[in-house]
């Protein structure tokens, strides 16, 4: 991925071809891709706004994602090249809203998400009000483009799966990377599901961080074309994700 330019509106963008090892079996990007291109645009564009991953770290302070919620029209394919579009907002004091648009050569918007981020102080593991530290945001509109998707499980059994995170999904924050959350999430249904189902929507909320070692635990609920994952780690739950199919 090859960063362009920031537009004088305050949007920011770049072009991506996927690569083979973004691929998976049907020859169309992986679902977790976008996560991570999601990832590599908003530090990109929050370093060139003067408040990226070296300005928070040297006062002892880091970047988290709250929650990431996608619709998914279409996943490119191998070697397709895209166009990643981002914008950024304060959504509330603590929170920063950003927003990415996948587009393709003709310019059709083919994914779309809205995420929330928050600075914590990482001594504390706290948030800390964002305008302590970022004088000001772009004025660049960005509402939310993707709504939030829940899904009411009461009644439901679950379906267990039991796992150990490994270090390959490690970040250099020295905990489990988010993308890994999806990855998990997707690991835990059957392989005829995910055949005879698209992927359309992804909704992730991250709760609290996870390390290489710990003994995981997924409890997966299914109901229509909604498939809710709740991560745990023991009782405690570390990230919830409702996917949508269709």
């Amino acid at each position: 991925m090859v960063m362009k330019h920031v537009e004088a509106a305050g949007t920011f963008s770049t072009q991506a071809a996927v690569r083979s090892y973004e691929s998976g079996p049907d020859g169309l990007m992986k679902p977790e891709t976008v996560l991570h291109w999601l990832q590599e645009i908003a530090e990109a564009h929050a370093s060139a706004l003067g408040f990226g991953y070296d300005f928070v770290m040297s006062r002892g302070l880091a970047w988290v994602e709250v929650r990431l919620d996608m619709a998914i029209g279409r996943r490119p394919a191998w070697k397709e090249v895209v166009e990643l579009r981002t914008c950024t907002a304060q959504a509330s004091p603590l929170q920063a809203r950003r927003n990415l648009e996948v587009r393709d050569a003709e310019g059709n918007g083919i994914i779309a998400a809205s995420c929330l981020w928050a600075v914590i102080d990482i001594r504390r593991r706290r948030p800390v009000p964002l305008n302590k530290y970022i004088s000001q945001f772009p004025e660049t509109p960005c509402g939310e483009m993707v709504a939030p998707v829940r899904m009411d499980i009461e009644g439901l059994q679950p379906e267990i799966r039991e796992w150990t995170a490994e270090r390959r999904d490690m970040d250099f924050n020295r905990h489990i990377n988010n993308a890994a959350y999806l990855v998990w999430a997707l690991e835990s249904l059957p392989e005829a599901w995910q055949e005879e189902h698209a992927l359309t929507g992804i909704h992730l909320h991250f709760r609290k961080e996870s390390h290489a070692g710990e003994q995981m635990k997924s409890l997966l609920f299914r109901q229509g074309n909604l498939t809710c994952h709740h991560i745990m780690q023991g009782d405690e739950l570390r990230a919830e994700a409702v996917l949508e199919w269709g």
